[in-house]
């Protein structure tokens, strides 16, 4: 499908509004753009988009950080996201776009239910075979709604004490974890023309969200803005499984 003027305006906002959440979270790129962007792509496209600019965010957090990154923490859990995310494409690529949208829907509803009631609760004990099994578990999520974040979370913030080395660790965990699944999905020809097109503006919304983002980071209530995503998660999540079923 030809891409046009006005989808291309909302692709760049909903690129700076991923990239804030993401600048002052730590995580939630690929929650925010795959919660509206499979509205104005196909599936696939919106996925590996998705995925190509959060890395684009990662980057930069953690190039200011970078001084904090904790480089053998991201070992394992690398080790699980690089082998699950290649394996996992191969068996979506197929896939039917309302399909995929209709498993985007209850993973969205279902995240929003674990960050809303269950996240602060959730303790484990950093390990080797924990960081590989979230390690995996983040390289399938990613690969399927470009959404790796969760599992990450889990595991770095329990394993990082110190919130800098925290976003740090995980940022770094973000980016080559993220150009692994890039690299599986446009083997799989998720990679477009529309994805490039796309992603001329995107990068603007990005870099625009993630400016933003460095600058009201301490002065912003972090928990509140975190709410305000996990509501829209669950309103969105609810539309695309009436859609898909429809």
């Amino acid at each position: 499908m030809d891409i046009e003027i006005y989808q291309l305006i909302l692709i760049a906002i909903i690129a700076l509004g991923a990239s804030f959440i993401q600048s002052v979270t730590g995580f939630g790129f690929g929650i925010f753009a795959m919660t509206f962007l499979p509205y104005i792509l196909a599936y696939q496209e919106a996925n590996v988009l998705s995925s190509i600019l959060g890395t684009c965010t990662s980057v930069t957090v953690a190039v200011t950080l970078f001084r904090h990154i904790h480089w053998k923490n991201i070992i394992f859990p690398l080790i699980g996201s690089t082998v699950a995310a290649y394996v996992t494409v191969a068996l979506i690529k197929d896939q039917a776009d309302t399909t995929l949208k209709l498993m985007l829907g209850i993973v969205l509803i279902v995240l929003s239910v674990y960050f809303f009631f269950f996240s602060s609760k959730m303790h484990i004990k950093p390990s080797w075979y924990m960081g590989l099994i979230l390690g995996t578990l983040s390289g399938i999520t990613n690969a399927i709604f470009s959404m790796g974040g969760p599992p990450a979370v889990i595991y770095f913030m329990q394993s990082e004490k110190d919130s800098n080395d925290y976003i740090a660790t995980l940022s770094a965990f973000f980016i080559i974890s993220n150009i692994n699944s890039i690299i599986a999905k446009a083997s799989a020809g998720f990679v477009t023309v529309n994805v490039w097109i796309a992603l001329t503006v995107g990068v603007v919304g990005m870099a625009l969200g993630a400016t933003i983002g460095k600058c009201v980071f301490k002065k912003l209530n972090a928990a509140m803005l975190k709410k305000a995503v996990y509501g829209v998660m669950a309103v969105s999540g609810v539309v695309n499984i009436i859609t898909s079923l429809i």
